[in-house]
């Protein structure tokens, strides 16, 4: 085993590549939203075995280095706004729409030819600010946490996003399979998911499945660049609500999840819902 970069943990990686072990599945997740300016936040990503991500390491890194792209690492904040960045930041400014087109296309037909599935859950900001303050300490695990009454809560939204995306893993697949993550490092809320995961392991539904956790930059991993370009999506047309999307970015979003009948977003009764489940796993524990 080696360290994943910037990571403090063990990875179950070689070079690069899976060790390809039966019952084992990897997700791969990003998050989006988190800085508080829109109406969701969200953590996002694809799940699947070894083998499939090894193949898909290999198609999408081949597309990134095609002589008519040469792209060092794609992220979709930078592609989907090329048209108003400036030139020092912009490696697609003198792409045409033909030409970016075809390439997002070609990504996309990677995530879709491989059996990898979508899992995510995204947190309705304008529901859980008018939540009672004792539910929001409870399902952000900050029972005794100050900065949730001086008025600071930036992470809760992402922890609970971040803990529903493990549990929706463990949900989504045998319980005899072991679960690894590997998340974009996140600077601001990496503690604290960190220790979330250690207590959804020891004592959360699913969370005996669980195995590692790790967080490494997007531009080694081209897993997390498809995450990334899931959750943008996805928080976009959030944001922007069905009807005023593009249809090229619905078309993108319906491609990206394809696989999957729904995607979780916890509006004010999927919190209360959330809450309740917790509750009654407290009281199952003696704990309530």
């Amino acid at each position: 085993m080696r360290l994943v970069r910037g990571s403090k943990g063990p990875y179950p990686y070689d070079e690069g590549r899976h060790l390809i072990v039966a019952l084992r599945k990897f997700i791969y997740a990003d998050e989006s939203g988190t800085h508080g300016t829109g109406p969701f936040c969200l953590v996002a990503g694809y799940r699947g075995s070894p083998g499939q991500w090894k193949e898909f390491r290999k198609e999408w890194a081949a597309i990134l280095r095609k002589p008519d792209y040469r792209i060092k690492e794609f992220h979709s904040n930078v592609f989907f706004t090329r048209h108003s960045l400036p030139d020092e930041r912009n490696p697609y400014r003198k792409w045409t729409d033909e030409r970016a087109n075809r390439f997002i296309g070609e990504l996309i037909m990677v995530i879709r030819h491989r059996n990898i599935y979508p899992i995510g859950a995204a947190i309705e900001l304008r529901d859980w600010n008018k939540t009672a303050l004792e539910i929001r300490q409870l399902l952000a695990g900050y029972m005794s946490d100050e900065t949730m009454r001086k008025g600071k809560p930036k992470s809760a939204p992402y922890l609970v996003a971040f803990k529903v995306i493990l549990e929706d893993a463990a949900f989504e697949t045998d319980p005899d399979t072991q679960l690894h993550f590997l998340f974009a490092r996140q600077q601001e809320y990496q503690k604290r998911a960190d220790e979330a995961f250690h207590i959804w392991k020891e004592r959360g539904p699913g969370g005996r499945q669980a195995r590692e956790i790790a967080w490494d930059y997007p531009i080694h991993w081209p897993q997390l660049q498809a995450a990334d370009l899931l959750a943008y999506q996805w928080n976009n047309w959030l944001s922007r609500g069905d009807l005023n999307i593009s249809r090229q970015n619905r078309l993108l979003m319906e491609q990206l999840t394809d696989k999957r009948d729904n995607m979780l977003v916890l509006d004010e009764g999927g919190i209360e819902r959330q809450c309740a489940v917790l509750l009654a796993e407290m009281e199952n524990r003696g704990l309530a």
